[in-house]
């Protein structure tokens, strides 16, 4: 409703809006069948994964704005932007610096990170689990072939959204992030210091790698986060994702994770100290799946996969696995308004 209202009071005005105030305005939804199936009895059926509104342009003297809403069925809990993944301010007073403040997702590296929601296909633990997007402000620095961005930020930390707090309570995210691409290989490398308490920090490390072909692309991210100086090596994760183009339309992916965290203290304990995976568990996930795109714009996708998923941990001194299939199958489809024509 909010879309269509903005088109036809867009239609009605000059044709040169649609270049300057906005430029981008669109709205998109996934919905999802799935099963999941276990020792006991299985799980399945339909549910819808997004519904997503996306409006940006330009207002003038090197500024311009970006807002993603992601509709949901309940309210926010932390505070009014709860569900609001974009809602930012940009400012460019020259083509190699970009001013940013507002909502936006933490700059940490990792493919699977960076890619929208919308088109990640059971993705890692750590990715389920971190809230990333978060009210901050950052500094960017482009260079002239424009090939290697290099972002400094400051957000509210994750650990708000994980453990209940208010918006007020003082914790702050520092991440630097560096994004490169030298022909066939893409990067998106970062680390973070995510305060968990006042003035104690977890380091989250991301190094992320891609290779990228006409017919195939492959990334692998690496993923390490510690509490402590002496808690190296006990938290990491492992993704990698391939993708075989058959034709423009068609898209064959191989997908699959390890994650564990070895720290003693669990997740659901009262000091939670990492929010990203309970503590003594392994996680692990392997699958693959087709993407189809019914037309040429992209503007429906059908998708299907089968994911195995095991998460092992010791309980009262006895190893235990839990596993299951997940199966699915789902369509995405996207509105882009831009794309019509206004008639005078």
């Amino acid at each position: 409703m909010i879309a269509a209202a903005m088109l036809l009071a867009i239609g009605t005005s000059a044709q040169t809006l649609w270049g300057d105030m906005i430029n981008k305005l669109k709205v998109e939804a996934r919905a999802d069948g799935e099963l999941f199936t276990t020792d006991s009895t299985p799980n399945f059926g339909f549910h819808g994964k997004y519904f997503n509104l996306m409006l940006g342009g330009n207002l003038g003297d090197h500024f311009s704005y970006y807002f993603k809403q992601r509709v949901v069925a309940n309210g926010g809990s932390v505070m009014f932007f709860d569900n609001t993944d974009f809602l930012y301010l940009d400012y460019r007073p020259t083509a190699n610096w970009r001013l940013r403040f507002g909502k936006d997702a933490m700059a940490m590296g990792g493919f699977e990170y960076d890619a929208s929601p919308i088109d990640v296909y059971f993705p890692t633990t750590l990715w389920n689990n971190i809230y990333c997007f978060q009210l901050g402000f950052s500094g960017a620095y482009l260079t002239d072939d424009g090939n290697h961005t290099l972002v400094a930020q400051v957000t509210n930390s994750p650990y708000i959204n994980s453990t209940g707090l208010a918006y007020d309570a003082g914790l702050v995210s520092y991440n630097l992030c560096w994004y490169g691409s030298m022909g066939h290989w893409r990067t998106i490398w970062s680390t973070s210091m995510i305060e968990r308490e006042w003035n104690k920090f977890m380091n989250l490390t991301m190094i992320g790698n891609k290779v990228v072909f006409e017919k195939w692309d492959l990334y692998v991210d690496l993923m390490h986060h510690a509490l402590a100086i002496d808690d190296w090596g006990k938290n990491f994760g492992v993704v990698s994702c391939a993708n075989w183009y058959f034709t423009d339309r068609f898209n064959l992916f191989v997908k699959g994770m390890i994650e564990q965290n070895k720290s003693e203290v669990d997740l659901n304990s009262a000091v939670a100290l990492d929010h990203l995976l309970r503590a003594g568990h392994t996680y692990a996930r392997y699958g693959l799946g087709f993407e189809y795109f019914a037309d040429k714009g992209k503007t429906v996708r059908l998708h299907t996969y089968v994911c195995r998923m095991t998460e092992s941990y010791t309980e009262g001194g006895v190893d235990v696995v839990e596993d299951c299939w997940n199966f699915n199958i789902g369509a995405t489809w996207t509105v882009d308004f831009m794309k019509l024509k206004v008639k005078n």
